[in-house]
């Protein structure tokens, strides 16, 4: 039975591939009246009629129910594709609305494990591609947002979910563009919350995943812009500052017309101008410790390192007295006249 459906069911792979990537394709997200993050081609396409006499139209039509909410709808709409087309229907296709449904209640996280164990099971279905942009959706939702429930009351960030969808989209699909939009949207979203760290990570893995091309290039800044991003001024470290300059650098030697563009020299100055004044704030450190020779070392350095900067010119000034304390310091000490010592 399955031999003689077999072509038949292939026949229909490259339409059905087709007309869910025409309704599945979109990355844009806004939160919506009913508070749910939804996709802007989502919320604009409510209403939406399609040619439900033709396998294409009925899958379209399907899946814009389930995205729109309406659970109902979109069961009736999935079950009549598998009265009007068995050659299509098979476990697979189970698996998949059963997804569907539950994408369709608002329920992400618990549609986003079945999307997964679906494209684990079925890695030669029609639908996988479309499971793996729904797994795509719940991500970008997640990190962008959208709260999951927790013990059916409270509503908690998603945003360790989001990373583990996306990071397990990339490693399921290679170099697919959606794999490169995966790590995108996640290191993205992490620098629009300010979690710049975790924004640092998510580029370093593209960069270590596609280190040349339009990725390369894209990885390569935002892992400057992270860290630099990432300072939080003089009184934190500042080895993100060191970090980020060596990125830059690298992304002018690699692609000088784009940091021209983006002014790139500009923000060097800025992340040396930093650097100048972290290294004072390490040498006035040591002065109030009375580590002279430590903050003699660190005023020096900010003088031949930034010889024009504002610091070099306060470490110029103190060093004098700092020179001074320290051959103070190194001079031996009187031993004081032990008075009791005359009357034993």
């Amino acid at each position: 039975m399955r031999k003689n459906q077999r072509k038949p069911r292939i026949a229909v792979v490259l339409l059905i591939t087709v007309a869910l990537t025409v309704v599945g394709v979109a990355e844009t997200w806004r939160l919506g009246n009913n508070q749910q993050w939804q996709k802007v081609a989502d919320a604009n396409s409510s209403g939406k009629t399609f040619n439900t006499n033709t396998l294409e139209g009925a899958i379209a039509q399907a899946k814009q129910l389930a995205s729109e909410g309406k659970r109902s709808k979109a069961k009736k709409a999935y079950a009549k594709i598998s009265l009007n087309y068995p050659q299509f229907a098979g476990d697979d296709f189970n698996a998949y609305v059963k997804a569907e449904l539950m994408y369709a209640k608002r329920k992400y996280a618990e549609a986003a494990k079945i999307y997964s164990d679906f494209i684990d099971n079925y890695p030669e279905s029609p639908l996988w591609q479309a499971a793996l942009e729904r797994e795509f959706q719940i991500g970008s939702a997640f990190l962008y947002g959208q709260k999951r429930t927790v013990l059916k009351i409270f509503k908690l960030h998603a945003y360790e979910e989001g990373t583990e969808i996306m990071y397990e989209i990339a490693d399921t699909t290679g170099d697919a563009p959606i794999a490169k939009r995966a790590i995108e949207t996640l290191a993205v979203s992490n620098e629009k919350r300010d979690a710049f760290d975790e924004a640092y990570l998510a580029w370093a893995d593209a960069q270590n995943r596609w280190p040349t091309g339009d990725m390369g290039q894209m990885s390569l800044l935002g892992m400057a812009r992270s860290l630099e991003k990432d300072y939080k001024g003089p009184a934190f470290d500042g080895k993100v500052l060191i970090s980020s300059k060596s990125y830059y650098t690298e992304y002018t030697t690699r692609y000088p017309e784009s940091a021209q563009q983006l002014q790139v020299s500009q923000t060097l100055a800025t992340l040396e101008r930093e650097m100048s004044e972290k290294e004072l704030l390490i040498a006035e450190y040591y002065k109030r410790t009375a580590s002279y020779q430590a903050a003699d070392l660190y005023y020096q350095q900010v003088i031949s390192r930034w010889p024009a900067s504002a610091a070099a010119k306060a470490a110029e000034q103190k060093l004098p007295e700092v020179k001074k304390l320290l051959a103070e310091s190194q001079l031996p000490k009187k031993k004081k006249f032990n008075w009791k010592g005359l009357f034993l």
